[in-house]
């Protein structure tokens, strides 16, 4: 088998503890950008901030099971969008809450 060539671009993928809060954000970012090779950068849900913290993904789910259930979900909804608002402010990323 041939070797990859050293100039095609690269695709990485991260999330979970990866992105679960500005610090390692900012260290994802670093990476990237470490290589110019590193184009294609594909992103999940935040994970946890601390073992007694939520998934994101855990978060979307119960946004799902509460709407199934006839219930109201903007409980819910508010965790998932404060976690991301604050991640955007921490990063100067206007815009967060709109595209919610």
């Amino acid at each position: 088998m041939t070797p990859p060539s050293s100039d095609l671009p690269i695709a990485c993928k991260f999330g979970g503890t990866s992105l679960a809060d500005v610090g390692p954000v900012q260290q994802v970012a670093s990476i990237v950008r470490s290589d110019a090779r590193r184009r294609y950068i594909v992103v999940s849900a935040p994970g946890k901030r601390s073992p007694d913290d939520r998934k994101i993904t855990d978060l979307l789910y119960l946004c799902h099971k509460t709407i199934e259930q006839g219930l109201d979900a903007r409980q819910v909804f508010a965790l998932i969008r404060e976690r991301y608002e604050a991640i955007g402010a921490a990063l100067n990323v206007e815009g967060v809450s709109g595209w919610l």
